[in-house]
């Protein structure tokens, strides 16, 4: 997709934005979406009281996760081995180089730390949130791909085709270490922290460890590759989606932990995202132009949404009235406003399928949008 300059994206937003006033009106979000745009090496921000462009943050490389802190915003870009901050102000306040090139940020709620993965170093580096200062680096068995941080500090890293899982304390420097004999993915901590969840490719499954002993309770077979995971508002539920099967794999991560359910939905499932009220789980498709809207409750299809091409990424708001989708192929992004699904199929003049779901707008955000945060805007 060619580069979109400032003045046809303002141009063409505001087409969205006319386009979007035939339909059913929203009051909006007192917020922002942060973009990260790979083709363009910028943060794309959109105000989404009135889903209008905001600023471009130019970053001078490709930026591939925004992660919202307390008072700032964090953006890497991941083959400068660099991490950018945003003060509340929504402008590039601070950028610190590393290491040669980073893999993954987390900012941890409550520490006053921020922690990135270093992929060739085999490192993962703690830094001061506002300085960017490095802090700390713990050396790695073997090159990360993929961390999670748990509520109570510890930190899982996965590193991928080796199938080595470390469980690293940052207080006190303990590491326990787990080999799989294959392939693993995503990690993920249930919400108490005590139980580490882990996408194991090679058995198909999703693996539960004890924390911090990372001994294991239980494999849960699956019927696709566990390539994405995602937990319902409260965490009870743990959705999965992945190759193999057009279909979702329900888990229970509490006693008893168990697949409790697989349900058909739509064609190659793949980003996915859960509003809390009304309780919805969106399903994108990953090599379409769809999205699925799945009622939680009763684990039923309600409406297909059209959107863009190649839906990679979905975020929802935390009033759970919009979800945003990004279209990596088409470099724009689709507002769907969620309550808007529930009162037309109450409506008996109104057939379930695409036209009981409710696209709001689009709006183009520039070249392959990848990532996005919602932050709301200061008091």
């Amino acid at each position: 997709m060619p580069y979109i300059s400032r003045r046809a994206w303002l141009a063409a937003a505001s087409g969205a934005l006319l386009t979007s006033c035939g339909r059913r009106a929203g009051s909006g979000f007192n917020g922002y979406a942060l973009v990260a745009t790979a083709g363009e090496e910028s943060i794309s921000i959109t105000d989404l009281s009135n889903f209008t462009p905001f600023r471009q943050v130019p970053l001078g490389a490709a930026p591939s996760l925004v992660v919202p802190g307390a008072g700032a915003s964090y953006v890497l870009t991941p083959a400068s081995g660099t991490v950018h901050a945003l003060d509340i102000a929504l402008r590039r306040a601070a950028s610190r180089k590393l290491a040669d090139e980073l893999c993954g940020l987390h900012v941890a709620a409550g520490t006053n730390r921020l922690f990135a993965l270093a992929g060739g170093a085999c490192e993962l580096i703690a830094a001061d949130p506002h300085t960017l200062v490095p802090q700390k680096r713990w050396r790695l068995a073997a090159q990360p791909v993929q961390f999670a941080v748990s509520a109570s500090g510890w930190i899982a890293v996965s590193s991928g085709t080796r199938g080595i899982l470390e469980l690293i304390a940052p207080q006190s420097g303990q590491t326990t270490r787990r080999d799989f004999e294959g392939p693993i993915g995503e990690v993920l901590f249930r919400r108490d922290g005590k139980v580490l969840l882990v996408a194991n490719y090679k058995d198909q499954a999703l693996t539960a460890l004890q924390v911090p002993s990372l001994e294991v309770i239980v494999h849960l077979p699956l019927a696709m590759r566990p390539d994405h995971l995602c937990f319902n508002a409260d965490g009870g539920q743990l959705f999965i989606t992945g190759r193999e099967m057009d279909g979702i794999a329900i888990a229970f991560p509490y006693l008893p932990l168990e697949i409790e359910q697989t349900v058909l939905a739509g064609r190659d499932p793949g980003a996915m995202a859960c509003s809390e009220n009304p309780a919805y789980l969106l399903v994108a498709s990953a090599s379409g132009a769809n999205v699925y809207v799945l009622n939680i409750d009763d684990r039923k299809v309600l409406g297909i949404v059209e959107v863009g091409q190649r839906p990679g990424f979905i975020a929802v708001t935390p009033d759970s009235q919009y979800a945003l989708v990004l279209n990596e192929g088409s470099g724009d992004m689709a507002v769907i406003r969620l309550p808007v699904i529930r009162e037309r199929l109450g409506n008996p003049a109104v057939m379930r399928g695409k036209a009981a779901a409710a696209l709001f707008t689009m709006l183009p955000v520039g070249s392959r949008p990848v990532h996005a945060a919602i932050v709301p805007r200061p008091a």
